[in-house]
């Protein structure tokens, strides 16, 4: 199946600035967060300088020739591009398969037309086997150019996003597993403690909500310090996740320097708890990601989201902005209602991050 894999980077951070194409393709797997295969990658340019990333998106090669999901999934690209005042694109194909010459011009011809539909000129394409030192690429549009690529590794990009505390993952699904299921829980066992715990708060009066949120506020303290929530305790920050104003205030967490050890509680709590309950943490981990410009991760934490509960509404909100290529700081808006849904509550937040 051709998918999208949408990666637009927040105007807050150091601007990227990349004009060799050799730089430029070593520089992607630090910009996705993993090293794509049999992928074609755009990469956006713009915001006056034509040497500045704006975004990165990934699109699954076919298996064969292009079809109308590839034809769709370009599209969307194009469409992507014209709504964030991107002025340029770069393609790059990675593939292994040989004898694929034919298909990747005609991807790079078909990218070049949807962009042209928007006036938005790509004004490179290349091609290479795998992005690893050492590998060889060559043009695409009917040009001579060739060359070496660098050590990605050791790019500029790649040491600024590993001191930022960003991991860069040697593929996509290696990103997935972040989420695979905790071997160490009993997921049924979760389900049924959770459930018992529902049964008897029906029985009792209403929750404070306050009490609730500080407890979670209390395991993500726990979880700075690397200590591992029990079972009882992932019982109660479920049900407290599944009360929707706690959840939300925990939106503006994102933006404090408390979101590092929150995700790690999302990210705990998404690999231990059952359907649909893990639709709470995973959409909160997909937020905190997609606000500080890691769009593979957040894109990941919706899906799982999304594929726990079909209906979550701010998983499906969010997602749906990701994939329009809607910039960071335009969601950041959730994360002060969040913090007036806290005070409402009586809860005391961590500061905001300046800006």
């Amino acid at each position: 199946m051709a998918t999208m894999h949408p990666n637009p980077l927040p105007d807050a951070h150091r601007p990227v600035r990349i004009s060799d194409p050799g730089d430029l393709i070593a520089a992607i797997p630090a910009l996705l967060g993993f090293r794509p295969r049999r992928s074609l990658v755009a990469v956006c340019l713009g915001g006056g300088d034509p040497s500045v990333v704006r975004a990165v998106m990934r699109h699954d090669l076919p298996s064969g020739g292009i079809g109308p999901a590839d034809r769709d999934g370009l599209d969307r690209i194009a469409l992507v591009c014209a709504r964030g005042e991107v002025d340029s694109v770069v393609a790059v194909v990675v593939d292994d398969r040989a004898g694929r010459r034919g298909v990747h011009n005609a991807l790079a011809d078909e990218l070049g037309a949807c962009l042209a539909e928007y006036e938005i000129p790509l004004i490179g394409a290349h091609a290479l086997a795998e992005i690893a030192a050492a590998q060889r690429w060559r043009g695409l549009l009917g040009d001579s150019s060739r060359g070496v690529l660098p050590d990605p590794s050791s790019s500029e990009v790649a040491a600024a996003q590993v001191l930022g505390g960003r991991a860069i993952r040697d593929s996509r699904e290696e990103l997935e597993a972040v989420l695979d299921p905790d071997p160490a829980r009993d997921r049924t066992r979760l389900a049924a403690l959770i459930a018992r715990s529902r049964d008897a708060g029906c029985a009792q009066a209403p929750p404070n909500r306050r009490v609730r949120l500080e407890f979670v506020l209390g395991r993500i303290a726990d979880r700075a310090s690397a200590v591992i929530p029990t079972d009882d305790e992932i019982v109660e920050l479920a049900l407290a996740l599944a009360d929707v104003r706690v959840r939300d205030a925990l939106l503006s967490l994102a933006v404090t320097d408390e979101a590092d050890a929150a995700e790690q509680l999302w990210i705990a709590l998404a690999r231990a708890l059952p359907d649909p309950d893990r639709a709470e943490a995973a959409a909160l981990l997909g937020f905190s990601a997609y606000v500080r410009g890691d769009g593979p991760m957040a894109g990941i934490a919706f899906t799982a989201a999304l594929r726990a509960n079909p209906d979550h509404r701010l998983a499906s909100l969010l997602d749906d902005a990701l994939q329009s290529g809607i910039r960071p700081e335009s969601v950041c808006d959730l994360a002060t209602t969040g913090r007036e849904i806290a005070a409402r509550i009586g809860a005391r937040m961590p500061p905001r991050r300046p800006r």
